[in-house]
């Protein structure tokens, strides 16, 4: 829509909501359009992305047998720690091809679907029986080592350069069938997975996995590379996502709302109020998302940041809908009701420049100008009272007395038993 200003694509997106999008004069190869899902579960996210691809690619007439195949193997990537959920993601986007292609499952089609394997089984002796440069060697031995907690970190893995993942697997080649299938991965997939960690996506969308009590391990990694960041795993998919796409790019999620207020996520918010744009922002009722609240409630909210430092007047869309009770059908009522009518009062459009005006900066989109101006102009309350003033008696010699100077008759030593 951003690309194509006479785009109909609008007419089918039932959420899209209120606020000015601004044209790129590029033109889009959709090709080359990546989303990114690395925490894609059974992969739900990805199947609706694949409906609206398929929209983009019918509308700059394709045939939907190509945009399928398409979408399957350049547009969509998707990372997982847990096998069965991979495989269940896997099987869906399949499904979503055979929808348009009858043959689609006797093309062999490379999904860009991955789980990631730990690499607990390649000995160093091993890695020395392999017919690869010293360099070279030493680059496989640090990829070892940084997949060892693969299935605990997933796609927080930190990659601090790029390895020559073309000549380790041209070694990798050269092994036999047996000596290949003790990797961590399939040889075809050691490059690939190494690339979509470090490559930029125009999208990336997720709802991450939500823990603040970690193992020492993974505290101790999360500390050592996201410390800023480390209140909570999903507060570093927040700045982690955001980081992997491209200028002007976009990253969605779905997360507790608790890094809009409290001081654990201060860095994370002024991380992304000085460098990034909030795009909209969906604040649901505390228990609205009952998936997420079966065994203890977690409050919810949906946002989308952009990639780009403060765009000049830059208005968000807020939605405040936490008087709004009696689950997610109630929720999305009245975000359609917002989009059909935008002068709710539940909605709200604010510079995101007045949210770091506030001490803290909390996202405080509701906030109105004059309590704005209040903390612009006026003086803090410290600045002109003595916050211990009421602790005090004003003249301690003439109303307080030490023990030693009340009458001993004058003390109360009943206690009252139970």
């Amino acid at each position: 829509m951003e690309h194509t200003p006479d785009s109909g694509l609008a007419d089918h997106l039932q959420y899209q909501l209120p606020g000015d999008l601004n044209r790129v004069r590029d033109t889009l190869d959709l090709s080359k359009l990546r989303v990114l899902d690395n925490a894609m579960g059974s992969g739900h996210i990805l199947v609706y992305t694949f409906d609206v691809l398929m929209q983009i690619y019918e509308e700059q007439g394709y045939s939907r047998r190509e945009a399928a195949q398409q979408i399957a193997t350049h547009n969509l990537f998707g990372l997982e720690i847990d096998k069965r959920a991979y495989q269940l993601a896997y099987f869906a986007i399949m499904m979503k091809v055979r929808q348009y292609d009858r043959r689609a499952l006797k093309r062999h089609l490379g999904l860009n679907l991955f789980t990631f394997e730990s690499t607990k089984n390649i000995t160093n002796d091993f890695l020395n029986q392999l017919a690869i440069t010293s360099n070279q060697r030493e680059q496989l031995t640090k990829l070892r080592d940084t997949f060892l907690q693969a299935k605990t970190l997933g796609s927080i893995i930190h990659l601090d350069h790029k390895y020559d993942t073309q000549a380790l697997t041209n070694a990798i080649d050269s092994l036999s069938d047996t000596e290949q299938s003790s990797l961590f991965v399939r040889k075809d997939d050691l490059s690939q997975l190494r690339q979509m960690l470090q490559i930029k996506y125009d999208v990336v969308v997720t709802n991450p996995p939500y823990l603040n009590k970690m193992d020492k391990p993974l505290k101790d990694y999360v500390k050592k590379y996201y410390k800023s960041y480390s209140g909570d795993l999903f507060s570093v998919f927040i700045w982690l996502n955001i980081n992997m796409t491209v200028p002007v790019g976009y990253a969605t999620y779905m997360t507790p709302f608790v890094w809009m207020f409290i001081k654990t996520y201060e860095k994370l918010r002024l991380n992304i109020l000085d460098n990034q744009s909030i795009s909209s922002l969906i604040q649901m009722e505390y228990s609205a998302f009952e998936e997420a609240t079966e065994e203890v409630a977690v409050p919810i909210n949906t946002f989308v940041l952009k990639n780009s430092n403060k765009e000049i007047n830059h208005i968000g869309t807020y939605f405040k809908l936490s008087a709004f009770k009696g689950g997610m059908d109630i929720q999305k009522d009245k975000v359609l009701e917002a989009v059909s009518n935008p002068t709710v009062k539940y909605l709200y459009r604010t510079n995101q420049t007045n949210l770091g005006k506030i001490p803290g900066n909390p996202i405080a989109y509701w906030v109105s100008q004059y309590l704005l101006q209040d903390f612009e102009k006026g003086l803090s309350l410290d600045s002109v009272v003595d916050p211990k003033a009421d602790l005090t008696t004003g003249d301690n010699a003439r109303f307080l007395r030490q023990w030693y100077e009340v009458r001993i008759d004058k003390i109360e030593f009943k206690v009252k038993s139970n």
